[in-house]
């Protein structure tokens, strides 16, 4: 277990999301973390929702992480039919074939889109028992996903890309009832908790290293609309949006301010400089991430020590001269906690953070 005394707060963690005030410790974020290390870290399995509720805040977070997917049953059937082929469901082979295809049977999800929600349900119960555990200080992180991902497994995606010029509307149809499953379980989860819904969450990932999976105007025309929506949804809660996509977003901060993103997570270091986006879109975003996966991966303690404190000094102190200000940074995974992160390095990076002394230093 890592050498930390939890405190939990969300109010700093929105302070600091939101860019209202700076804290000598910024709050950590994560989304994923494997199950092996959530118990190892609890010295037990991590098999209830009281459970999981008591690993993020022993690991020092202020809120639960619950994800809230769109059923995807003719996918994960897919997926297994092809384990062992060389071929890829998500490239060359689609399971919607056609226009004609996706309209001549019912598909798992568009139950949920038609406001039945019995295929979500177990992920709701699963919720409503984790918000009934909180302790002082935590709120539930509502993690909804993939439009995007979900459109292009199901029609492949080559045939996606060819279909967004060829067949937008198709494209178009396929996403929105993707959206609107994803919107009826993201409503009842909202219900669901209350008050106690700290942020809304939304993973798709859009973009490689080196750009964008398709041109911007794809995405602010067929996605980004629905994501707009969903962070409506958290508003009456004042629950801001953090969105997690990997790769370079550079040509679609603009439209990501506009609909009202808060937060960007991970910010692989390989694709973006986060110093180049407070530059550029200053006091516009809480840059989350951005501390190596590989090296927590691979790397030493004493590697990991090193790249922690040069994240923190550059993008949370600001001493990197071309910071134009402190804070506004929220340390974590550039991507999510998987089971090869070895398990040493992750919890070091969560101890230098709690530890930080006036000069930026780790006491411990």
């Amino acid at each position: 277990m890592p050498n930390i005394a939890p405190h939990p707060d969300f109010s700093r963690f929105l302070d600091t999301l939101l860019l209202r005030k700076f804290y000598l410790r910024p709050p950590i974020f994560d989304f994923h973390v494997a199950e092996s290390h959530k118990s190892r870290l609890l010295g037990r399995p991590c098999v209830t929702p009281a459970d999981d509720v008591e690993f993020w805040r022993l690991a020092g977070y202020d809120y639960v992480h619950c994800p809230l997917f769109i059923p995807q049953v003719e996918r994960e059937a897919h997926t297994r039919a092809l384990q062992g082929n060389a071929a890829s469901h998500s490239s060359e082979i689609g399971i919607i074939e056609s226009a004609e295809h996706f309209h001549s049977q019912r598909w798992s999800w568009q139950d949920v889109a038609d406001g039945d929600l019995t295929l979500a349900q177990d992920r709701l119960d699963w919720m409503a028992d984790a918000a009934k555990h909180l302790p002082d200080g935590m709120k539930i992180c509502l993690h909804c996903a993939d439009i995007f991902t979900y459109a292009w497994e199901m029609l492949g995606f080559t045939n996606l890309c060819l279909a967004s010029l060829e067949q937008p509307e198709f494209v178009q149809m396929v996403m929105d009832s993707l959206a609107r499953a994803m919107m009826n379980i993201a409503q009842a989860g909202v219900e669901i908790v209350g008050d106690k819904l700290g942020m809304m969450f939304y993973s798709d990932d859009i973009a490689y290293t080196e750009g964008l999976m398709l041109g911007p105007d794809f995405f602010a025309q067929t996605l980004f609309p629905w994501i707009e929506q969903f962070a409506k949804i958290g508003q009456p809660f004042n629950a801001p949006l953090v969105y997690h996509t990997d790769g370079r977003l550079y040509d679609v901060f603009d439209n990501l301010a506009r609909i009202g993103v808060n937060g960007i997570q991970p910010l692989e270091p390989k694709s973006m400089d986060p110093l180049v986006i407070k530059q550029r879109w200053p006091k516009k975003f809480c840059l989350m991430g951005n501390i190596d996966l590989d090296l927590l991966s691979r790397g030493t303690l004493q590697q990991v020590e090193a790249h922690v404190h040069e994240r923190l000094d550059r993008l949370h102190f600001g001493k990197d001269p071309a910071s134009p200000y402190p804070g506004g940074y929220m340390p974590g995974v550039s991507n999510t906690v998987p089971y090869y992160v070895q398990y040493e390095n992750y919890c070091r990076m969560l101890e230098i953070v709690h530890h930080l002394d006036p000069e930026g230093r780790c006491e411990l």
